[in-house]
């Protein structure tokens, strides 16, 4: 029995190695989350909080082909490692440029971008890792969730949590305390198990974008990607058109009038539902064929949306956020794991690549399209818009279902 548990705990040591590196990745991305648009915001207004929204989002339109190539044509935990690297770098020019008060607002958008682009790379290369370094398919489901809570754990809580309270110490202590935490995330990285490229094939600049592209053409013939990803392409543009429009809302005077610190409280509340409902979105997501969780995690975004169209109340809205983070893990959970399940090991990396562009485009095209709703139309009536819209497509979703037009329940 003693042998038995050694061989299974050694077994899972690599997927702990990937725990800790995500750990810490998230909880520098849950910093940056909070301090990078407040930043904006305090020099820009809301057009800047539009502007770093987009820039953050972007880099899965403009890099994610290269950035898949990579992973997999060489080691995806040395792809980690590199990433690492770079992130302390920007992070540790972003706050010397505090520090020594010579930031130009404009700055701020391109960095975040470059940060963007090493948080896509990490990304790719941790969701096409888990499978090499879990053998076992049936524990998927269980490692997928386990990693996104520790994503939203970190990166939605304890992150934001810990920027908005770096924030109150002015913006040269906050930016310097990002660049200490990427430095610690690039040591940690250095932990994870080396593991091989699953491509013989060397590495060639002039073929990088032909060979990218393979991930879109697994995603086009594979009629389930190609439905989730179309499915998440739209969800995502609504999430963004309401994310950003929240986040000027949460800020602003004339909204709910947040501090930093406060604004970081309200995204801990996302976190917090997530977090406490993990173990149920593994039961849903097991119990229900996908058309059915699909549905019940719209719903639970309906909710998410629609409440700060309705009220001002901040234990209302907090209630909401939580619905909203359980239902977004549901949401991940289901995604991920049917991409890793019906795609080969050696293309994960580029397929990967090719269905976070298409959803996380979505993101792009949703915070610019904020901007504009912003502009035009109070946050109350974006946020009821939002929430219509989401209701309107999980309905779709169980109709279509119905004339097996949408995804079998059986996939």
């Amino acid at each position: 029995m003693a042998m038995f548990l050694s061989a299974k705990q050694e077994a899972l040591r690599p997927i702990k190695a990937l725990r800790r590196a995500t750990t810490f990745s998230s909880l520098e991305d849950g910093a940056f989350a909070v301090v990078l648009p407040v930043l904006a915001q305090q020099s820009t207004g809301n057009t800047g909080v539009a502007v770093v929204f987009v820039a953050v989002t972007a880099p899965w339109a403009l890099a994610s082909v290269p950035i898949g190539y990579l992973a997999d044509h060489m080691s995806r935990t040395e792809l980690m490692r590199v990433v690492a690297f770079l992130r302390t770098g920007i992070s540790v020019l972003l706050a010397a440029l505090y520090l020594f008060d010579s930031v130009v607002p404009a700055l701020v958008p391109i960095l975040a971008f470059v940060l963007a682009c090493c948080g896509v790379a990490s990304d790719i290369a941790r969701q096409s890792l888990v499978p090499q370094l879990l053998q076992d398919p049936d524990r998927l489901v269980a490692a997928n969730t386990e990693i996104a809570k520790l994503s939203l754990l970190y990166g939605g809580f304890i992150g934001p949590l810990l920027g908005g309270w770096l924030l109150t110490l002015g913006q040269s202590a906050a930016t310097l305390a990002l660049a200490v935490f990427a430095a610690v995330t690039m040591i940690v990285t250095l932990g994870l198990p080396k593991t091989p490229a699953l491509l013989d094939e060397p590495m060639r600049a002039q073929t990088m974008v032909a060979m990218g592209l393979e991930g879109f053409r697994h995603v086009y013939q594979h009629r389930v990607l190609t439905k989730l990803a179309i499915l998440s392409f739209g969800v995502s543009v609504v999430w963004y058109v309401w994310e950003t429009s929240f986040t000027a809302y949460a800020l602003a005077d004339n909204g709910l009038n947040a501090s930093s610190f406060a604004y970081s409280i309200l995204l801990l509340a996302s976190t917090a539902g997530a977090f406490v409902s993990s173990r149920a979105v593994q039961y849903i997501t097991r119990r229900f064929p996908v058309p059915t969780a699909l549905a019940m995690s719209l719903a639970g975004w309906v909710i998410w949306f629609i409440v700060p169209a309705l009220t001002a109340n901040w234990l209302a809205i907090l209630l909401c956020l939580a619905v909203g983070g359980s239902a977004g893990l549901m949401w991940n959970t289901i995604t991920i794991t049917a991409r890793q399940l019906v795609t080969p090991g050696h293309l994960l990396g580029r397929t990967t690549a090719a269905y976070r562009m298409h959803t996380r485009t979505g993101r792009a095209v949703g915070a610019g399209l904020a901007g504009l709703l912003m502009a035009h139309m109070s946050w109350q009536h974006i946020f009821a818009l939002c929430a219509g819209v989401i209701g309107v497509t999980a309905v779709g979703v169980l109709l279509l279902s119905r004339s097996r037009t949408m995804l079998e329940p059986e996939s």
